[in-house]
């Protein structure tokens, strides 16, 4: 109810400061006509002065009527003050740039998000409070559900799967990094090599590398998270993890890093195959690093889109 009482004051101020401005341009306006030098009618010098008082009282009563709706308005809290984002509105020119509306709608939309969220906080509380107590009693009654396996499978069922997979693409190099026992190195031909980092069967990390680029730092410890020196290698990598995801499957492990291994095979002419759009083997001074997930054609990053 109050704020719809501020609203009506709001208008009727905005309303008396259009009065007050076109009672002043008025003013003005007959000053500028003025009354010439030789005018030797009196009448008329006493009629200009009477319209100028005129209109003069007629400022004077808009300009107290703009002080009183003024004086109405409940000011700003604390709250809604912007701070040095405030001083956005002084922008002449806020058509083009509408910085400072946005900002106040970004303010009342994070408002309202607070308010929604805090009372979705409050009713998901008491609903699972509800659940907890009643399924106190039954828990012990109930089976539980048995855990995936999928993180524990045997050291032997996992090498038989990677000698699996050494076999069937004669192209491609898989060796265990020692002393570590689940980091794989995987030379694909003479065109790049691939370091994997197993969970069991399920692929953790993918960093894609020059062949003459070292695995090892000085210290003789594993490098796992340092990139590529080429840009090639680096995007190959960002596509090489976004297939690791694409191809996860918790519940088929094995059939997850066979499909991935597929995939990286399809890199084993990589700088000899052009884009498959397009038909340019550079393009930005790259080659083609997409893979397609399904059919495994090239493309460049730019042209699968």
């Amino acid at each position: 109810m109050a704020s719809i009482q501020q609203d009506k004051i709001i208008e009727h101020a905005i309303l008396s400061t259009q009065k007050l401005r076109a009672s002043v341009a008025k003013s003005f306006h007959h000053l500028q006509d003025g009354t010439s030098n030789t005018q030797d009618d009196e009448d008329k010098i006493k009629a200009f002065v009477s319209k100028l008082q005129e209109d003069l009282s007629t400022v004077n009563d808009n300009y107290t009527e703009l002080e009183r709706f003024t004086a109405s308005m409940v000011p700003l809290g604390d709250k809604a003050q912007l701070h040095n984002s405030g001083f956005l509105s002084l922008d002449p020119i806020t058509d083009k740039t509408p910085i400072y509306t946005q900002a106040l709608q970004s303010y009342k939309w994070a408002a309202k998000l607070h308010t929604h969220s805090t009372q979705a906080l409050s009713v998901l509380q008491h609903s699972w409070s509800l659940k907890r107590s009643s399924g106190v009693t039954s828990l012990s009654s109930k089976k539980r559900k048995q855990q995936s396996t999928s993180y524990a499978m045997p050291a032997s069922m996992v090498n038989k799967v990677i000698v699996q997979l050494d076999r069937q693409y004669p192209d491609i190099s898989i060796t265990k990094v020692q002393p570590f026992s689940n980091v794989y190195q995987v030379s694909l031909g003479r065109t790049l090599q691939v370091i994997l980092v197993l969970r069991s069967l399920l692929i953790e990390r993918v960093i894609v590398r020059a062949h003459h680029e070292h695995i090892l730092k000085d210290d003789g410890t594993l490098d796992i998270w340092a990139k590529s020196r080429y840009e090639v290698f680096q995007k190959i990598t960002d596509h090489a993890t976004s297939a690791m995801l694409h191809y996860d499957l918790h519940s088929l492990p094995e059939l997850s890093i066979m499909s991935f291994m597929k995939w990286l095979h399809s890199y084993i002419n990589f700088f000899s195959t052009p884009c498959r759009r397009c038909g340019k083997h550079l393009k930005d001074n790259l080659p083609p690093t997409w893979r397609d997930f399904l059919s495994l054609d090239p493309y460049h990053e730019t042209c699968r889109l």
